[in-house]
């Protein structure tokens, strides 16, 4: 084909695009409005963008169907809806282009102002705390998303781990644990690159070339590895696969992360399959549970806990609107099939809700408003509260807001609210801080703080 053509080409697109609009538009004014013939409309406009979308490809397909539910969900929302979002597709859209400028950009300008207007839903008395929430949420996936770039990360860089975690001790104490879990991922996703199919990855924490990592970063980088080794198992799975096929990726997994975690600290790895699972394949969620067991039973709780802090930053329970009551705790009993999913869930829901929005107390006070008799009825929500804790205080106990949470006395001085935090923070807390971490720490058992382990 000469320019000549393609030049027609080009021009004919934009005219018949033209053409199609008119023809709907005269559709549906011909007689009056029906539901019949705005579905039919809405059905060929589907048609002719499904086509042009099928015709984009690598970064430029995958921006499209990010703008796309973008998009429709601020239809949704305008029109006082609930948006419909597909997010296990869009939460892996955003996995491939989370270092890219169009995520950065669309979750630093394109978010915020869909929270604010959700937030108008909520009322006058939660609004504050739930926006908080909302805006922290974006905070941390900004964290996450932006370590490659903030620590000069790149493909194909051979510069040994224990210098990059060096380099992230510089990063202000509240980032940090998302800079170290980052560069966890990091290393695991170079060290599968390396070895082709992984069988050959050992030891990325445990050999002596990572003796010079420092203590505090041991936790957060084997979630980080985790993470990584999910995502390469997990990739070759869907609801179909064979029994043998699921068993033999957990198998696999759970392999990666015991050959390359240290004593006491596998746990956090293995608990990352839960989050990936839950995050980018949540259908895959009760699939993986039902085979568990007979591959590795130490996992299963592990597992659940990563599936509840992957709850918590649904894209479907982010939004302002669907907290206050929180939706997430409404779909306890819909998410978990057993109690000891239903435990682990809980805690990891607390757990995250705790290390997310640690600097604005207002948040948990909030939350307890709305679920205070249930964190206070089940030991496995103040046990997320705790272990979340303990997290940030092995990874930053320099950290200036530990205190001022644990100590946080409500604002709005109701008596029930200021014995209730009492009752589920700072009393659980101060005695986590004063007994339960040096000897987490001493035995060599912090992995204990990435499940719920307050029916042992």
């Amino acid at each position: 084909m000469n320019v000549r053509e393609l030049t027609k080409s080009v021009l004919t697109l934009p005219w018949a695009i033209s053409m199609f609009g008119v023809q709907q538009v005269t559709n549906l004014m011909a007689s009056p409005p029906s539901n019949e013939r705005m579905a039919g409309a809405a059905k060929a406009f589907d048609v002719v963008s499904d086509a042009t979308a099928q015709q984009l490809e690598g970064w430029l397909k995958q921006t499209y169907q990010v703008g796309n539910a973008v998009q429709r969900t601020l239809v949704d929302l305008l029109t006082l809806h609930a948006p419909q979002i597909d997010s296990s597709a869009l939460m892996r859209t955003a996995a491939e282009l989370q270092s890219g400028p169009m995520f950065q950009a669309l979750v630093k300008y394109g978010l915020p102002p869909v929270g604010w207007i959700d937030s108008l839903l909520v009322s006058r008395k939660d609004a504050p705390a739930v926006a908080q929430e909302f805006a922290n949420k974006l905070y941390v996936i900004t964290l996450v998303t932006q370590v490659h770039s903030q620590l000069g990360l790149h493909d194909g860089d051979a510069t040994p781990l224990p210098d990059l975690v060096l380099k992230a001790g510089d990063v202000e104490t509240f980032p940090r644990l998302w800079a170290i879990e980052g560069l966890g991922n990091y290393a695991g996703d170079r060290a599968l690159a390396a070895s082709g199919d992984g069988h050959l990855i050992s030891g990325l924490l445990s050999d002596p070339s990572a003796a010079l990592l420092p203590p505090w970063s041991l936790t957060m980088l084997h979630a980080g590895i985790g993470m990584s080794f999910a995502k390469h198992v997990l990739k070759r799975l869907d609801a179909a696969s064979a029994p043998d096929a699921v068993r033999a990726a957990i198998e696999e997994f759970v392999s990666l992360c015991r050959r390359s975690s240290r004593e006491g600290y596998a746990g956090a790895a293995l608990e990352s399959l839960g989050l990936a699972t839950r995050t980018l394949y949540p259908n895959l969620t009760r699939l993986l549970d039902v085979h568990i067991p007979d591959v590795e039973p130490e996992l299963h709780g592990y597992f659940w806990h990563g599936a509840g802090r992957a709850m918590y930053f649904d894209p479907m329970n982010m939004l302002p609107s669907v907290n206050a009551p929180w939706r997430a705790i409404r779909r306890l009993d819909e998410e978990a099939p057993h109690d000891l999913a239903r435990r682990n869930v809980l805690s990891g829901l607390a757990w995250a809700l705790t290390v997310v929005n640690m600097r604005h107390p207002l948040i948990m006070e909030t939350f307890l408003q709305h679920h205070g008799q249930l964190a206070a009825m089940n030991d496995a929500f103040v046990n997320g509260v705790t272990s979340a804790l303990l997290m940030r205080y092995d990874t930053t106990r320099e950290d200036a807001h530990i205190a001022p949470f644990v100590h946080h006395v409500p604002h709005d001085g109701d008596p029930l609210l200021a014995s209730l935090w009492e009752q589920v923070i700072t009393a659980p807390c101060e005695r986590a801080l004063r007994d339960e971490y040096a000897d987490l720490a001493g035995s060599r058992r912090l992995e204990q703080l990435f499940h719920d382990r307050s029916a042992q």
